[in-house]
């Protein structure tokens, strides 16, 4: 039996009166250390108690079975799930799925109360051209929030709940006060990561991201060879400069990642760009999906075909399988369905965690993917623009609400149109009648960007080109 498969039936237990007082009582703080007992249950399961005397209790067990019966279920190791919950990130993420089940309810795929990240582009100011700018960027504007309404912003998003901020542009650290708000949002503790071209990733200032405490560094590097990448950029030099900054983050010890948007030019190439990441040193490599808005208007042609897209999947797939010595993410929501289409032997495999990790894990927790839910545009993430507008993300720029005359509460939980985009069923084609649509749900920026529809289906996808 697939316990999660079951959703009706597991929100009608959330349902009981009982249940919703249990979840309720487990987000409530402990008067003495601020903690909540759910916390306290995670923290003390991870065999890390640091409890006061008044948090421990008859909840905080009930939970530690439940997290065991789970477990169980799912035939995940122990040490991982231990491993797992001792991190603060983690916890507040728990918390917000937890206050998913009290607002939502049990949805495939799941709606979170506070999204996992928020992406923000930081400023529209750029040192370099590059020619599938989703954003246009190039000259700073005077539109842009200004430090103290940044700060009221990175406030909000911390006593929301939110997990994760990544700061993107534009180029986040051209902009003067990048540190300043940066630092406030790890105080109030956020996951902070930063997008970047490289170019301005000096010694001096990889020591200030280091000191900061922000977490991951993601460069963009579009080519295996300058020549591919400072043609996609822009300007002569980017290519040397943005490896010499991977090189520093690596050296100083930092998570960074090599991130990489796919077109017909480069696409050969990508693997030699693994290759580099791995020899350099950087924990991860994500793969982008292109998507034609901003800039990449001009850029429909380059493109890769349906095909091509499942070809690389599939080539990284298989690296992962391997046992790459990188992390391996992408931004294509169909890894989901082609890693379950394409590993049929062995007890793992590779799971894509919406983008934002990939994991192996027993085919007993493939169920997982269901709920975690391939795009999770407005649904477990959202973007920020330069100018405090809320998009479901950076490549899907349709505004939902201001956060000068707005708190991002109100607009998260009550815009008709991320409601929309947190509803499979409003999907239209072959996207609305894919077997993998909960799995899956295609990229509705794509969609957006190729037929002025957010809801129809993906033309980057194998299936959809089929018909379904």
């Amino acid at each position: 039996m697939n316990l999660l498969s079951h959703h009706n039936f597991w929100n009608a237990i959330i349902s009981l009166p009982t249940t919703k007082k249990m979840l309720e009582l487990s987000l409530k703080k402990c008067n003495s250390c601020n903690k909540t007992i759910l916390e306290a249950a995670l923290t003390d399961y991870a065999g890390k108690s640091d409890r006061c005397s008044n948090c421990r209790g008859l909840y905080s067990k009930i939970i530690s079975l439940w997290i065991e019966f789970l477990r169980l279920s799912l035939s995940l190791k122990r040490d991982k799930i231990e491993k797992l919950l001792d991190d603060p990130y983690t916890k507040r993420a728990i918390i917000s799925i937890v206050k998913s089940f009290l607002y939502f309810g049990i949805r495939k795929p799941l709606s979170i109360y506070a999204p996992f990240l928020v992406v923000w582009d930081f400023t529209h100011k750029c040192n370099l051209n590059c020619k599938h700018c989703y954003s246009n960027s190039g000259e700073a504007l005077e539109t842009e929030l200004r430090t103290k309404e940044a700060l009221d912003v990175v406030d909000q998003l911390a006593d929301f709940g939110v997990t994760a901020l990544a700061f993107s542009g534009g180029e986040p650290l051209s902009r003067s006060d990048f540190f300043e708000v940066a630092s406030r949002a790890v105080k109030k503790g956020l996951y902070v990561s930063v997008a970047t071209n490289g170019t301005l990733l000096t010694k001096e200032n990889i020591k200030k991201i280091k000191k900061t405490g922000i977490n991951y560094v993601e460069i963009s590097i579009d080519g295996a060879i300058a020549e591919t990448h400072d043609s996609f950029r822009g300007v002569s030099g980017a290519f040397n400069n943005a490896i010499t900054g991977l090189k520093n983050c690596v050296k100083e010890e930092l998570c960074a990642c090599i991130a990489t948007t796919a077109t017909k030019n480069n696409l050969k190439e990508i693997p030699a760009v693994v290759d580099l990441a791995e020899k350099i040193g950087a924990e991860r490599f994500t793969y982008f999906n292109f998507v034609p808005t901003g800039r990449g208007k001009e850029l429909y042609d380059q493109d890769i075909s349906p095909e091509e897209r499942e070809e690389l999947m599939s080539y990284l797939l298989a690296r992962i399988s391997k046992g790459s010595k990188v992390t391996i993410l992408t931004t294509a929501p169909q890894l989901a369905r082609l890693a379950i289409q394409s590993q049929g032997e062995g007890n793992e495999m590779a799971m894509s965690m919406a983008h934002m990790q990939t994991v192996k894990v027993s085919k007993k927790a493939v169920s997982l993917a269901d709920f975690i839910g391939g795009c999770g545009a407005g649904r477990l993430y959202c973007s920020l623009s330069p100018y405090g507008d809320v998009h479901p993300c950076v490549f899907l720029q349709i505004n939902v609400g201001n956060l000068k005359n707005r708190k991002f509460k109100d607009i998260w939980l009550n815009s008709q149109f991320f409601s929309s985009l947190r509803d499979r069923s409003k999907l239209k084609g072959p996207c609305g009648a894919c077997n993998f649509r909960d799995l899956c749900g295609g990229c509705r920026a794509r969609a957006k960007a190729y037929n002025n529809d957010s809801f129809t289906s993906d033309p980057g996808c194998i299936l959809a080109k089929k018909g379904g």
